[in-house]
């Protein structure tokens, strides 16, 4: 059997795909090529991205979008309706005044509560009949960064599919997508990463067929000058980082845009919110550490759980 692996830079993280099949490279190159087209769909820093003119029509009206704005947006309503607005996809004024690209210190009290009037994802509208989507008042922003890698995931799952091949595994920036079992019909093994051990793991997560997404306050973060962690997960009721007494957070379940969604929700929910949240989320498994370094684990993912480190383990039951 063939096989075939490349990266690429797309939707400003890095997409590496390994595939098994007879056509593994024309396979890998047509789903580099879906998921090049949908960030041309969903980044809100393209101008002419259908995400960016629904912001820049804010307070005016709908616009024509595709089926998969469709599909992400309605996603992001149904993930903001289950949590109760722990999920909202119309954070980005938030994001853009934190700026954990480039902060040294956390934005005033003030100036967060007044972006905070832009956040509800429930003045997002979306007409799947007519392909429409839009917000409602002026200074609203959509960032669907917590869906666009996991849909992405997903397509390109299709897309591979299509060409033939039945095993690969795909990340997009941590977001990774199964297909089927490796060749010789072992598990795949996704790596958890260590929240504070730079280049270390704590475990992995051995399954077939399935997305592995990691959350954690390690990815984009900075320490001000009283050493008060802040981290770009950002809880879209307070205007600040989640403080939910997690460093990290996986989900494992079929779809990737499912997964990409959760995995944030879940973290700023924290463990006793993950309960009742899992408790109507059938298929979904999760492995958490919290803030002492102990893991938890639910049930269904026992089995595919691999340790690195003597991390401290618990069941979470749902």
């Amino acid at each position: 059997m063939h096989w075939y692996e490349a990266s690429l830079a797309v939707m400003h993280t890095q997409l590496t795909c390994k595939a098994y099949g007879k056509q593994p490279e024309a396979a890998v190159e047509a789903a580099f090529a879906e998921v090049q087209r949908l960030e041309l769909v969903f980044s809100r820093f393209l101008a002419q991205s259908e995400i960016s003119q629904i912001n820049a029509h804010a307070g005016k009206g709908m616009v024509d979008v595709s089926l998969d704005t469709i599909q992400v947006l309605e996603e992001a309503i149904s993930i903001g309706n289950l949590s109760h607005g722990l999920f909202d996809v119309t954070i980005a004024p938030l994001m853009n005044l934190w700026d954990f690209t480039h902060a040294k210190s956390s934005p005033s009290p003030r100036a967060i509560e007044e972006v905070l009037m832009h956040v509800d994802y429930r003045k997002l509208e979306v007409s799947a009949h007519a392909h429409r989507a839009g917000l409602r008042e002026s200074g609203m922003l959509l960032d669907v960064g917590g869906l666009a890698k996991g849909y992405a995931a997903d397509c390109a799952k299709q897309v591979l599919k299509v060409w033939g091949i039945t095993s690969a595994y795909i990340n997009i920036g941590g977001n990774v997508m199964l297909l089927g079992a490796k060749p010789d019909e072992s598990a795949w093994k996704v790596g958890i990463r260590h929240p504070r051990v730079a280049s270390s793991l704590v475990g992995a997560i051995a399954e077939r067929d399935v997305s592995v997404v990691t959350s954690g306050d390690y990815e984009r973060f900075f320490i001000d000058s009283e050493g008060t962690w802040y981290h770009h997960i950002v809880n879209p009721k307070t205007g600040y980082s989640a403080r939910s007494g997690l460093l990290s957070l996986t989900v494992v379940c079929p779809r990737s845009l499912h997964a990409d969604a959760l995995s944030t929700t879940l973290f700023i929910a924290g463990l006793e919110g993950s309960i009742k949240l899992l408790e109507q989320l059938p298929g979904v498994g999760i492995f958490a550490i919290d803030e002492t370094m102990h893991g938890w684990i639910t049930e269904s993912l026992i089995p595919a759980f691999q340790p690195v480190t003597g991390l401290e383990l618990s069941l979470l039951k749902v």
